[in-house]
């Protein structure tokens, strides 16, 4: 793989101040101007744990992660990687700009450049993720290693880094994932491993025409692929998914991954993940509310408490 390009006169040290906004456009604006894209139409359409961003007018979607680490490098470089094995092996995948610099380092950032799939009339449904899931986990492994599947270096990542939350929902969350992450790794040795997408709900689907498109592949991994049945049993209790849609997801994919033992163990893992993620801009406004909803139910240990997207 190639290395970052970097733009010069560019300090490439890791920012301090956090993936916001600011920092985020900044960034995009500087890695638009070495691949020679107008960045001024530039629509945000996610800041979580990267920052997304939509220019329709280039035909590109911009990824800026939240540092040039070498664990970030690591990531997006693995990422380009599965996107192209994906491509290559004909499934349904999204994949980067290969006429663009690939990634640049830019505002102390990493910044990748990917196909933009325009709005479509189809609107994917959970079916249609059972069925990409089915498919991505009977491909044989790509012809570079993966890593194990875990959750927790990033979760401990994003405690060690909060900023503008209580100290004692970071004390209670960490205290949260050191007690799991035993659970954690006991129900891992005790699965089948095979390739997951580590981040698989229905967020991450796009319509291009009538087919639909499974995309972020930054937490693919080897591991109990029951992990990327979870987003959407979880989201019965949390997010108030029918459970008939539920069951026509595991109809589609054939297996009712709560019926599955290790199922209580990996759900608390994934709602510690699903927490430390909105943390990381929970400083004001809905995302605050919600990350107090979220540290109240899991204080109170209510697996039934109604949480909301953002």
């Amino acid at each position: 793989m190639s290395r970052p390009a970097t733009l010069r006169g560019m300090n490439a040290a890791a920012s301090h101040e956090g993936l916001t906004r600011a920092s985020a456009t900044r960034a995009l604006v500087a890695a638009c101007s070495v691949a020679g894209l107008g960045s001024d139409q530039a629509d945000l359409l996610r800041l979580g744990e990267n920052a997304i961003y939509a220019l329709p007018r280039e035909g590109v979607v911009v990824r800026v992660a939240r540092s040039d680490t070498g664990e970030i490098e690591e990531k997006v470089t693995k990422e380009l990687a599965v996107a192209r094995w994906l491509m290559s092996a004909g499934f349904p995948a999204v994949g980067p700009r290969e006429d663009l610099p690939q990634p640049v380092r830019a505002e102390g950032r990493l910044v990748t450049f990917w196909e933009y799939i325009p709005p479509s009339r189809t609107e994917p449904g959970l079916t249609d993720l059972a069925m990409l899931l089915r498919s991505l986990h009977t491909l044989p492994g790509p012809d570079f290693p993966l890593r194990a599947l875990d959750p927790f270096p990033i979760m401990w990542r994003r405690l060690e880094q909060a900023h503008g939350v209580k100290q004692q929902d970071v004390d209670f969350l960490s205290e949260a994932c050191a007690g799991s992450e035993a659970a954690f790794r006991e129900v891992v040795g005790q699965h089948p491993t095979g390739l997951v997408h580590g981040d698989a709900h229905r967020g991450n689907l796009l319509a291009r025409g009538e087919q639909v498109l499974l995309i972020d592949y930054e937490a693919v991994a080897v591991g109990p692929q029951a992990w990327d049945l979870l987003p959407t049993a979880i989201a019965v209790d949390r997010f108030a998914l029918p459970r008939r849609d539920y069951e026509a997801f595991c109809r589609s994919y054939g297996q009712d991954v709560t019926a599955s033992a290790g199922y209580e163990e990996l759900r608390t893992v994934r709602e510690l993940g699903m927490t430390t993620w909105l943390m990381q801009n929970a400083q004001s406004g809905s995302a605050a509310q919600e990350f107090a909803l979220r540290m109240e139910s899991l204080r109170k240990e209510d697996r039934e408490r109604r949480w909301h997207a953002l």
